[in-house]
Parts: structure tokens; sequence; C-alpha cells
């Protein structure tokens, strides 16, 4: 892996990861959850997450072995200027990261719809399998249908990923279209389309 570099030539001292100042909290079993603004001080987590094949297995649609260090900047230079990112901590250790940001889907949603998507990296292999990924999930919805109010939050699976189907199936997604995966080269053969609106969350809020 490379060592970190400035995200823009002449910019040493700008920060790469934009942050913001909102801290959520839920929990799964004896897990106390909490997610965290992300900021500069979490790369050398996320250089280590994004190094490991297996992590980025279920994270990446295409065959990725490994983000670079330059490859992270990137990632989380541009889609923190438009999206809450967080570092996901289970009772305080840090185990990953998660998105709330801008989903583009112009054939399923009017122009002036407020759609968005959840994406999570959940990096410490020991957590897997805690119900923790559904825990965060929940704390999303609950932050983008109650606090920014959006339309809908939209998500694409891939057809392997079983676990992460599950998750947003508990906390009441519904699968609304499949489609060939766009990914090149790709690992999965369908894109799964899942989708929550507005109205269905509060529904089920009852």
């Amino acid at each position: 892996m490379s060592r970190r570099v400035p995200l823009y030539e002449g910019e040493k001292h700008m920060s790469i990861i934009k942050p913001h100042d909102i801290v959520l909290y839920g929990s799964a079993g004896e897990y106390a959850v909490t997610l965290r603004p992300l900021c500069d001080a979490h790369l050398p987590l996320l250089y280590r997450w994004n190094a490991d094949p297996e992590v980025l297995y279920w994270c990446e649609g295409a065959d990725v072995q490994e983000n670079d260090a330059e490859t992270v900047h990137d990632i989380y230079g541009r889609t923190s200027q438009h999206a809450f990112c967080f570092l996901v901590e289970a009772n305080g250790v840090p185990i990953g990261e998660c998105w709330l940001q801008r989903a583009r889907v112009p054939d399923l949603y009017p122009d002036t719809a407020d759609v968005r998507r959840i994406d999570m990296m959940l990096g410490e292999k020991a957590y897997w399998n805690c119900g923790i990924g559904t825990a965060l999930i929940g704390i999303l919805v609950d932050f983008a249908f109650r606090v920014e109010r959006v339309d809908a939050l939209h998500e694409i699976v891939y057809d392997y990923n079983k676990r992460s189907q599950r998750v947003f199936e508990k906390n009441g997604f519904t699968l609304i279209k499949k489609e060939p995966s766009i990914e090149a080269p790709a690992k999965a053969k369908e894109d799964f389309h899942y989708r929550l609106t507005r109205q269905e969350y509060f529904e089920r809020q009852g």
C-alpha cells in the first residue's frame, strides 16, 4: 500500500475527509452502537480495512483486492463532500464505517424526490454476524426519515451478498427490481434494488 498523499496537489494541510457534527446511537444485543463523524484521524483504520480482500469482497461489486491510500483518499474525500460519513463503534471499539448519501436512480423517482442510499463497511471481522449491521442500518434509516426527511431510501445489493439482503429486509426494505450487474469486472451477476419510502417507514412505526 502506498503512503498517505494529499488529495489535491499543493493542499498538504487541507482535510481529506470533510467532517460533520452528527452523532447517532443505537444498540445490538450486548453492543452499544455509536455512529461518530468520520474524519482524517480515522484514515489508518480506513487504510487497513480497504487493504483486506475479504472485507472488500462484501463491499465492492467489482473484483477489488485492495484500495491503496490514494484511492482511499479519493473515495472518502469525494463522498464526504456531499454525504454524512460515520465511523461505527461497538462498545467504544471502532469496527467500520457507513454513509448516508444521495442516490441517482432517475428511472424510478421524479427529479424533485430526495432519494438517499446507505453504504457500510464492517472492517473488523470479529464483529460480523452480531446484529451490528442491522442495527446501524436502522439508526441511519431513522436519521434519514425523521431528521433529514428524505422521500425514499434506495439500495443496490449484489446477488451473492445474502447477509446485506437480510439486513435491509429486516429494516423494512422491499426488493423491487433485479438487473444485470453494472460493475466490471463483476463478482455479481445481478444487482438487487431495494426500496423503503417515507410512507412505508412511518406505517411500520405504527
